[in-house]
């Protein structure tokens, strides 16, 4: 068995010069073990009304000086049906915990002064996105109203100027020119002609053409300055140099970026004269730039490009007056992410995901690594992903997002002097009587080259290990991603619905290092569906388990899988695939990001090898299939398109399985896009499926 969530340490990690072994940060994840719930009579299995009431932390910003943390808080709201965000005060003690602001606005983005005496934040109402500061006093000030949602706030280092970038529409083609219409003529609408590859994203839809341009404001006088005159591509993260001269930025300013695979370099940019300059230069994204406090040093994150389908991120760090840049963490075989310098400019505190866990690290100047905060997880209700957010002050203190399998996101202190406290219970009320499920992790040995494999397991409230129980399968997207022991209400819904719940991280999955994600490089999907399979034999042979009332579901990545599973075995009693790629050549031609899928994950585009793409589609095992299979996806989707999912629905319907389609109104690829109804929907839908085809109990249990 596995510690659960892979707390104990990371495998010593040997690349290049160093080795690696990090050691575990104790006692803080188990305060979270049973947060939120009480154990006894009055507990009841969590209902679906119950999700309306969920809120979690998120985005948390300390005050550099160490007196008061900013947050943003997401709350489900079940009279809108939607999960708002709004930012919060809390002291680090835990006390003095208030609302940034009265009303229904959404506040986000909250940003900490250099002096900790103001806090800049945006602001969204009827009449749109507005940049504001508030004073120590708690005096707001309008600063500016914005065309749209910046990306990114950046403080000067004298705290007397604000940036940020915004998203500039161009002109684009037009319609051929057509006969002039009378005044009171109808006309049907213009048509949409289009020359770029890249036109629409899922969760946006259809982007104009355009570009990002950098803007600052005066905080006391107000006046605004557009900070550059020429088109700064596809542009990223950003920071104010020491000096106040210059802004460090990341983007891709290639004429075709669109078109080619992504490799942004950082680039610094003259306030005064609006001169840019290249500061990186390879193959491969770099992102994240982070001057250090004494001006020594530019920090930021990137790879390599091998046009893998996975690649560990990097910390890199560049001198600031020019030279060649160095890696601290190559030794490291985790991706490194949200790099924050420590206030003396020693090293950068840095976050990972490491099998199945995210941690906080602290990495110095020569490479050396210390974990200094574990237990992070984010801020959604869906489906048990990696994540967070942390902050750290000028002392060394940190706050950091965590919870568990029963405890959405929370606020939590890790003192520089390793003490911890929890500083929100945003659930107390909701939770109070209501009986989650932690998760149990394991592991087991592949059938496919006895390598080790990591889950968990969720089981219902009255568990009870002398009867048979049904269990789900629930499969994760990506591929390129990580399950972990976090909140989800999705699978909890489906453990209080009586099922046994098992998640994994097959190969594939990010967080147990390069070679791992990479087993599946080219070869997606393949001994992936062994590393499953060795999981429900596993749990089988723990002997409560019923093997006639298996059932699998996977969205994304997951519902490819579901539909690879159900072409190569009938062991499950029904399946559920939602937002599945059925088709790899409609998919990466017809999907919002055609210059990357085929250039990464496939050897050849679809025209140069037709078998290869077809011997990986679901659709080629479609005649296999005897599995009654409910189909679902958003009806907005964009990264696997509906009519991946409408494939297979016609071909099970033509090959009479049972089957059907449930689409989602308006929904991208995430499904619920901040709508608490359409999480739900898609669990009852599942369920509701599950319940249809269940054989019901095995009248004997299984002999352990």
């Amino acid at each position: 068995m596995c510690q659960e969530s892979g707390r104990g340490s990371i495998d010593p990690a040997v690349t290049g010069r160093r080795v690696f072994v990090i050691k575990p940060v104790t006692g803080f994840l188990a305060a979270f073990a049973f947060a939120g719930a009480t154990w006894g009579q009055t507990a009841t299995p969590l209902r679906p009304e119950i999700v309306f009431q969920l809120e979690a932390a998120s985005d948390p910003h300390f005050a550099p000086d160490g007196s008061t943390i900013a947050y943003v808080r997401r709350t489900n709201d079940a009279e809108t049906d939607q999960t708002q965000s709004s930012i919060w005060l809390v002291a680090p003690d835990g006390s003095q915990h208030q609302s940034l602001v009265e009303g229904d606005a959404i506040t986000g983005s909250p940003r900490w002064s250099p002096d900790s005496r103001l806090l800049a934040y945006t602001r969204l109402t009827e009449d749109g996105v507005s940049l504001h500061v508030r004073d120590a006093d708690g005096t707001d000030r309008h600063l500016t109203q914005l065309s749209g949602q910046p990306s990114g706030l950046a403080w000067s280092p004298d705290g007397r100027r604000l940036a940020w970038s915004i998203f500039r529409p161009s002109p684009g083609p037009v319609a051929a020119a057509l006969p002039a219409a009378g005044p009171d003529a109808e006309r049907a609408p213009v048509a949409e002609v289009e020359n770029r590859l890249v036109f629409r994203l899922d969760g946006a839809g259809a982007i104009p053409p355009g570009t990002q341009l950098f803007y600052m404001i005066d905080v006391d006088s107000g006046a605004v300055t557009r900070l550059s005159e020429d088109s700064l591509g596809g542009s990223g993260d950003f920071v104010w140099s020491q000096d106040q001269d210059a802004l460090i930025f990341s983007a891709d300013r290639r004429p075709q970026m669109g078109e080619l695979p992504p490799d942004s370099e950082l680039h610094r940019l003259d306030i005064a004269t609006g001169a840019i300059v290249q500061l990186t230069d390879r193959a491969g994204p770099d992102a994240a730039p982070r001057p250090s406090p004494d001006g020594n040093w530019i920090a930021y994150v990137g790879y390599d490009d091998h046009r893998m389908g996975y690649h560990n991120t990097e910390l890199y760090i560049l001198p600031a007056e020019g030279g060649e840049p160095r890696s601290l963490t190559a030794a490291l075989d985790r991706s490194i992410g949200n790099p924050q310098w420590a206030s003396d400019s020693s090293g950068l505190f840095v976050q990972f995901d490491d099998r199945g866990a995210t941690r906080v690290g602290f990495v110095d100047l020569t490479g050396e690594l210390r974990i200094v905060a574990d237990g992070l997880i984010g801020a959604t209700f869906g489906r048990p992903y990696t994540g967070g957010d942390y902050s750290v002050s000028a002392n060394g203190d940190i706050v950091i997002t965590t919870g568990s399998p029963q405890q959405p996101a929370e606020l939590a202190l890790v003192r520089a002097d390793g003490t911890q406290s929890q500083l929100t219970n945003l659930n107390s009320d909701t939770l109070a009587n209501v009986q989650l499920s932690a998760a149990e992790a394991i592991s087991w040995a592949s059938p496919a080259d006895g390598r080790e494999v990591h889950g968990w397991v969720l089981y219902p409230p009255d568990f009870d290990p002398a009867r048979s129980w049904p269990m789900i399968l629930e499969i994760h997207g990506g591929p390129f991603t990580a399950y972990g022991p976090t909140f989800s209400a999705e699978l909890q819904l489906m453990a209080a619905a009586g099922y046994v719940v098992l998640y994994t991280n097959p190969r594939g999955s990010t967080s147990y290092g390069y070679e791992f994600a990479n087993l599946i490089h080219h070869a997606y999907p393949g001994d992936d569906y062994d590393d499953l399979m060795g999981a429900v034999d596993h749990m089988l042979g723990r002997g409560f388990i019923d093997e006639n009332r298996l059932f699998v579901t996977g969205g994304s990545g997951g519902g490819l899988l579901t539909a690879w599973i159900i072409g190569n075995t009938d062991r499950f009693a029904a399946a559920a695939s939602v937002k599945p790629v059925i088709n790899w050549t409609s998919f990466v031609l017809y999907s919002d990001l055609p210059q990357f899928f085929y250039r990464y994950w496939f050897a050849s585009a679809p025209w140069e090898d037709p078998d290869e793409y077809w011997r990986r589609s679901p659709l080629s095992l479609v005649g296999n299939v005897t599995t009654p299979t409910l189909m679902m996806v958003g009806g907005a989707d964009l990264r696997t398109p509906r009519a991946e999912t409408e494939q297979f629905y016609s071909a099970l319907h033509l090959n009479g399985v049972p089957t059907r389609l449930v689409i989602i109104p308006e929904s991208f690829h995430g499904i619920s896009n901040s709508r608490p109804s359409r999480l739900l929907t898609k669990v009852a839908e599942i369920l509701r499926w599950f319940d249809e085809h269940d054989p019901g109990p095995t009248e004997t249990a299984p002999t352990p």
